[in-house]
Formats: structure tokens, sequence, C-alpha cells
């Protein structure tokens, strides 16, 4: 059997590191424009509400999108609105605990802590006039929620594995989508952002388990 000679071999990319650099961008950049168009496709269902054809994909990785690069990319794309945010509310003197609560598509400040502080009313006003801030409120409180249920299907099949009664696991899976998509807010302290939603199914599924009767006894 004749072996063809590939066009460019090992020895020319050792010998021109610009060319290996190159090659090597060129499949990062491919790599991110893949998951760069499955992302803005995540994000396209959620926002037409298309959750069951979005976690379908998910599973499928038809959109080359994993419960892996939406926990990176929530966690990377929230520094940015983290600092803006922590770095207002401080400015205006907030120095307690704050939450950000969506309502009828939009961004509503309050807390229980000073209730009538002036800088909730200012951090408000600061919201209002941010659109772009907003968005990517939305844009970060959608994905976290949707990642979470991402999750709580993966928890589904260690109950099945389990051999949970199916009407257990469809209890559970939609007592879960239901609590995780109420949840639509924020917590702003010292300490920076979270989402209300984030690690939540964690503890929705400590919790199935313990009514089960599944949850590991202390030794």
């Amino acid at each position: 059997m004749e072996i063809q000679q590939s066009k460019t071999s090992l020895f020319d990319y050792l010998n021109n590191s610009s060319d290996a650099d190159a090659a090597l961008q060129s499949v990062v950049d491919a790599q991110k424009n893949n998951i760069s168009a499955g992302l803005s496709d995540v994000q396209s269902n959620l926002a037409s509400g298309n959750i069951d054809d979005a976690l379908e994909r998910l599973k499928s990785g038809e959109n080359g999108i994993n419960l892996q690069t939406l926990d990176n990319m929530l966690s990377f794309n929230m520094r940015g609105v983290t600092e803006d945010l922590t770095d207002t509310a401080k400015s205006l003197g907030l120095t307690f605990d704050v939450k950000l609560t969506q309502e009828e598509g939009a961004w509503l400040v309050s807390s229980e802590h000073s209730p009538e502080h002036k800088g909730l009313a200012q951090l408000q006003q600061y919201l209002d006039r941010n659109p772009r801030l907003q968005s990517k409120l939305d844009g970060l409180n959608s994905l976290s929620e949707f990642y979470e249920l991402g999750q709580s299907q993966e928890y589904a099949k260690q109950l099945q594995d389990a051999d949970v009664h199916e009407d257990d696991v469809v209890t559970y899976l939609t007592q879960s989508r239901e609590y995780l998509f109420s949840l639509d807010s924020f917590y702003l302290s010292d300490a920076g952002l979270s989402i209300a939603s984030r690690g939540e199914s964690e503890g929705l599924f400590e919790q199935v388990k313990k009514t089960l009767g599944l949850s590991e006894e202390e030794d």
C-alpha cells in the first residue's frame, strides 16, 4: 500500500512555527464559532419559550453544547455583570444584601434590610437607564435556569437507575421545572452577585432522594 505524503508534514510545522500557530488558531476559532452558534441556538429557543426543544438539542449534542459548556459560559459571563453591579452598589452605599427580581420583563431592586435606603432607588434608576445590562441579566437568568433543568434531567437518570417508579421521576422533573423557572432573581451583596437558581438542582435532588429513602446514611 502506498502512503501518500501530507502536503504539510510535521517537520514543516516544526520548522515554521507561524504555520503551526496559524493551524492551531484556526482549530480554536472553529471551536469557538461552533460553541457561539450553539449558545445562540439555545438562547433563541429559551427566548421563544421552546424549553423542551432546547433540552432535546442539549441531550443529543446537536448544537455542540453540553452542560459543562453552559456552566463555564455562565461563570465567565457573570464576571462583567458582577463587577458592574457590585461597584455601582458600593458607590451608592448599599452595604447590605439586595435582591433583583424579574417582574413583567423588568428587573426590580429591593431589600428586606433597609427598604427605604435611597441607594435602592438610585440602583433601580441605573438599571432602568441600562437596557443592555438588563438584557445581560435576562440571558444569565434564562441560561442558569436551563442549566439547572438540564442537571435535573441528569439526576433523573440516577433515579431511574435506582428503579424509582416512573411516576415519581416525572413528578420530580415537573416540580423541579416549576420551581427553577419561578425563581427569576439575583442576589447582590459584598460577596458579589449570585443567581437564585444556581445550584438549586442539587438541593432538589438531595431532597427527593431523602423523600424516597435513597439518601446514604452517615456512618
